[in-house]
């Protein structure tokens, strides 16, 4: 782990065992699951060529290609700690190769599965659903896997390309603060908004989230939202020796419950 996202999560776990040792406050928990129909905009340079990932609202009507989190909060007056996993698995479309070297009409094919897991303190300004400060870490693994259709006789190629299914696999820690304000707007429905920079093996990572929810008489809640996640990573070794690098925005509709 960097050592910028050792001390976030350090600090943050010093924090809450402060809080949990002071006051007589009630504990308090959350726990809460999520479907997220992802799509997704960008790319990965991969040993000297450009690899488009592209998922369009369209294709995740189609195909379906989708995620999902797992929220746990406990808190106790001001302070919180929680662990958010989030697991997101990606068809993009295919990408043609260039030609030359590559004969005409070959393409590079990509399946992308993420893992996320982020632990995180929260300082709640004025206690229960206020505006909180977080301070937390956020471990990333990726897989891309690249399978290659050469359209044609072999041919020397030069950047590599892999001559049969090849995996990209980097995964890294970032440390990240942010911000969650709660609005109510009715009597039984409040907005959400959280968003997240950070800083560690990545290049300034961020979240940004808005979500909808309706409260019921037993205080669970049922919201819909819109999520939106920014990565851009470099490895100078990275894929097949070569330089490796992807940078994109993954973005979409959030709904779930929550258990309070």
């Amino acid at each position: 782990m960097r050592r910028s996202a050792k001390w976030f999560l350090v600090f943050a776990l010093a924090l809450t065992g402060n809080a949990w040792a002071q006051g007589s406050e009630v504990v308090d928990w959350k726990i809460a699951s999520y479907l997220w129909a992802v799509g997704i905009n960008g790319d990965a340079t991969l040993a000297g060529y450009d690899q488009e990932l592209d998922v369009s609202f369209s294709d995740i009507l189609s195909d379906f290609n989708g995620g999902g989190s797992v929220y746990l909060e406990f808190g106790k007056g001001h302070h919180a700690f929680a662990l958010d996993y989030t697991y997101i698995s990606l068809k993009p479309d295919d990408t043609p190769l260039p030609s030359p070297p590559t004969p005409p009409d070959s393409t590079m094919s990509t399946k992308m599965t993420i893992s996320i897991v982020e632990p995180a303190y929260h300082y709640r300004l004025d206690g229960l659903n206020s505006t909180e400060i977080i301070v937390g870490a956020r471990y990333m693994d990726i897989e891309l896997k690249l399978t290659p259709e050469i359209n044609g006789p072999d041919l020397p190629i030069d950047p590599p390309i892999p001559s049969g299914t090849a995996k990209f696999g980097p995964s890294w820690w970032d440390g990240f603060i942010g911000v969650k304000t709660y609005s109510q707007i009715s009597q039984n429905w409040d907005f959400q908004f959280y968003g997240t920079l950070g800083y560690g093996e990545s290049d300034w990572p961020w979240t940004v989230q808005g979500m909808f929810s309706r409260r019921y008489s037993n205080d669970n809640r049922l919201g819909l939202g819109l999520r939106i996640w920014g990565i851009d990573y470099s490895d100078n070794n990275g894929f097949m020796g070569e330089y490796a690098a992807i940078d994109a925005t993954f973005y979409g509709l959030m709904i779930g419950y929550e258990f309070n």
